[in-house]
């Protein structure tokens, strides 16, 4: 257990919902907002309140099972609620930085955005003209922010969702897969 997952549980069993005061929205979200300022990088703010939301859920159900109507369940709601706020709230500013060794540079941006480029091509000349297939790789062109093991990972998801749903057979896959991992064997390692 990390030191946000420890302190995440240990709020939530002793101070989010526990602590003695009135468990409406004002007094929920004072709580969350004088908690997460203790935490200085938005990652780990996001991933204390989601821990913190699926506990607040997970309470509600086990509540539920023996008791209905007493309210407990509605402080729950307002706490999801009032979590999710937050999340936006965060959200509206974050945006994920990979590491300095996992970001793409120009060239290889350009490289892939160009092997896409051919594999359109390739594919259309070959009769695979589906939109859904065109959508799909154009939209690996924004994504390159995500960086490159992460980039990977959504291209080996996109092309086995295209081979699952039987958009394109397996050796094509292979073939894209294939040509665009060309010189990023370290990362396809990683990822494989």
């Amino acid at each position: 257990m990390n030191i946000i997952e420890k302190e995440a549980e240990e709020f939530y069993e002793y101070g989010f919902l526990n602590s003695g005061i009135y468990a409406d929205l004002e007094n929920i979200k004072s709580s969350l907002t004088s908690k997460t300022y203790n935490f200085n990088r938005d990652r780990d703010k996001l991933d204390f309140l989601k821990i913190i939301r699926e506990l607040a859920i997970k309470d509600k159900e086990e509540h539920m099972k023996s008791c209905n109507g007493c309210g407990y369940d509605e402080a729950r709601d307002i706490a999801v609620f009032a979590v999710d706020q937050e999340v936006d709230d965060i959200n509206r500013f974050f945006t994920y930085e990979p590491k300095s060794n996992d970001k793409f540079s120009v060239a290889e941006e350009s490289e892939l955005h160009n092997k896409l480029n051919d594999i359109i091509a390739k594919l259309d000349k070959q009769g695979f003209g589906q939109q859904i297939i065109f959508e799909e790789i154009e939209d690996l062109k924004n994504h390159f922010n995500l960086g490159k093991k992460n980039w990977f990972q959504l291209l080996k998801g996109k092309v086995v969702d295209l081979t699952l749903k039987k958009v394109l057979n397996k050796t094509i896959v292979e073939e894209i897969y294939n040509q665009l991992s060309d010189s990023f064997e370290q990362v396809v390692k990683m990822i494989e």
